[in-house]
């Protein structure tokens, strides 16, 4: 017995036969059980990997919608934190202003419309698109009740979140469908994101919006009138999407693989836990009305996707609409806007088969 002395005794015929057979070698070669190593004392085994260091992340997004949400999930279910990351989430109103941001080095990624992106690296930024999560344009030109016709609208002021925004190019779409001049016709007015663009057609100081969902449906509950909704016409835009430069990757490429990783799981948390998306959804763009907020998701998780790859065919049309205000964007090709090799490695990490994400 343990902690008490003891002496040796005779043993016994049977406790001999025992004793010869543990100490004969293991039958068909094969290799005795490893004796537990003693407390405190190195095994063979290989010692556990230190977890790799923690890295300060730096995002913006630069509108209030659903859409530019899968960051926040990512930041308010700790998965940022799970990959190593101290991320600090800003919001910045429009992309003309993301992107200034990022070509500064004020941040590391913006969640922007692919337009800025592309505008911005034509111009000579060293930006990129590394991600994205919407390749659809989807929303509608919003107007006052007693707008019923395009002609109505000739010489008006038409709201957007800012100059090049996702919202200015949904009413130009709209404004070219009803057969107007997007450039002659109308006066375009930057009056912010979300709900402000609903509270400046109220206030009288726009005459018509171009609104991305929810907002739409806030303004339909308001009073105000769909003059045109161009999600209908299925046009290829990447319209949510991730933007870093070239120069940052280079600098740090485990950064922004760690990013796009935990990116993705955000998209599966929003595609699959919709009362926790709602309620961020919600935290973060300040909407109230909890029916128009649910439309709003429901609408763009039908058109999330959870692979983050953006779609060349959408950036080249992005390419064209770029190039309507310059000229030399003409004779890019979208690989030249995109760097794969994040989403690439999130393709081959198998992240992607164990969130059942293909």
């Amino acid at each position: 017995m343990r902690g008490r002395a003891s002496y040796p005794r005779p043993l016994s015929l049977a406790a001999l036969v025992l004793l010869l057979i543990a100490c004969s070698p293991s039958p068909s070669g094969a290799p005795p059980a490893p004796a537990p190593a003693a407390a405190g004392l190195p095994t063979s085994a290989a010692p556990t990997e230190a977890p790799p260091p923690r890295l300060p992340l730096r995002i913006a997004y630069t509108a209030l919608v659903a859409s530019q949400s899968v960051a926040w999930l990512a930041q308010e279910d700790g998965t940022f934190d799970r990959y190593g990351l101290d991320t600090t989430i800003t919001f910045i109103n429009g992309g003309p202003a993301g992107m200034a941001a990022l070509v500064a080095g004020d941040i590391d990624m913006v969640i922007v419309g692919a337009a800025s992106v592309i505008r911005s690296a034509v111009q000579g930024s060293d930006a990129v698109l590394i991600a994205g999560t919407k390749n659809r344009l989807a929303g509608a030109l919003m107007v006052k009740p007693e707008i019923r016709t395009a002609a109505d609208l000739r010489g008006r002021r038409v709201g957007v979140a800012s100059r090049g925004s996702n919202s200015e190019l949904v009413a130009r779409v709209a404004l070219q469908q009803l057969g107007l001049d997007p450039d002659a016709d109308v006066t375009y007015l930057a009056v912010g994101s979300g709900s402000q663009r609903v509270a400046a057609l109220q206030q009288g100081a726009v005459d018509a919006c171009g609104c991305i969902p929810p907002d739409n449906v806030v303004a339909e509950d308001a009073g105000f009138y769909t003059l045109l909704d161009v999600t209908p016409l299925d046009i290829k835009y990447p319209a949510t999407a991730v933007g870093a430069r070239r120069s940052r990757i280079e600098e740090q490429p485990g950064l922004f693989t760690r990013a796009i990783q935990a990116m993705a799981e955000g998209v599966h948390r929003y595609r699959n836990d919709p009362e926790f998306a709602l309620r961020v959804i919600k935290e973060y763009t300040k909407h109230q009305d909890d029916r128009a907020v649910r439309v709003g998701y429901e609408f763009e998780r039908t058109l999330m996707a959870p692979d983050l790859r953006v779609d060349l065919e959408a950036v080249q049309a992005t390419i064209e609409e770029v190039a309507m205000t310059i000229p030399q964007a003409a004779a890019a090709r979208p690989e030249q806007f995109v760097d794969t090799r994040f989403v690439d490695a999130l393709a081959h990490s198998g992240l992607l088969d164990r969130l059942g994400a293909r």
